[in-house]
C-alpha cells in the first residue's frame, strides 16, 4: 500500500488536521491529550486573520513536531460546529484554543486578531510545551 504524499512528507508538508466526526471524537477521548482547535470562520471581521494564522502555523517547525508527535490538531468550520464544542463558545467566543481532552472545554484561548501570525504560532508552541508535562 502506498502512503499518500501528504502523510509521507509530514511534518515537512504541514499539519495533519483532524475533522470532527464520531471517530475523531472517540479517538480524542482515548488519547487523553490536550487538543489544538482551529475554527475556520468566513466572517469578514476574522477571516483575514484566521487565514494568515492558518498559513503561518505550518511554518513553525516546533509546532509541527508537537502536533505530529504529541497534540492532536482539530479543524472545524464555523457552520458545522458540534454541540460538544459550541457549548463552551467555539466559533462564537473563540476561534483558536487548546482544549481539555476531558469535556473539550478551552484551557487556553488565542486571539487571532491581535497581532502577527508567526508570533501567535510561537505563543501556541509556548503554551503547548508548558501544558504537555501534565499529560505525560
Amino acid at each position: 500500500m502506498v502512503t499518500p504524499p501528504e502523510l509521507s512528507d509530514f511534518p515537512d508538508a504541514g499539519i495533519v488536521w483532524l475533522k470532527w466526526n464520531a471517530e475523531t471524537e472517540a479517538a480524542l477521548a482515548q488519547r487523553e491529550r490536550p487538543i489544538l482547535l482551529f475554527v475556520a470562520d468566513p466572517d469578514p471581521m476574522v477571516f483575514p486573520f484566521l487565514r494568515a494564522i492558518f498559513q503561518a502555523l505550518p511554518k513553525n517547525v516546533r509546532l509541527r513536531e508537537l502536533l505530529h508527535d504529541e497534540i492532536p490538531a482539530l479543524y472545524v468550520e464555523a457552520g458545522a460546529i458540534a454541540e460538544a464544542l459550541s457549548a463552551f463558545g467555539a466559533g462564537r467566543q473563540y476561534h483558536m484554543a487548546v482544549l481539555s481532552p476531558y469535556g473539550l472545554n478551552p484551557l487556553v484561548v488565542f486571539d487571532p486578531v491581535r497581532g502577527d501570525a508567526a508570533a501567535l504560532a510561537a505563543e501556541i508552541v509556548s503554551v503547548l510545551e508548558r501544558l504537555l508535562p501534565a499529560w505525560r
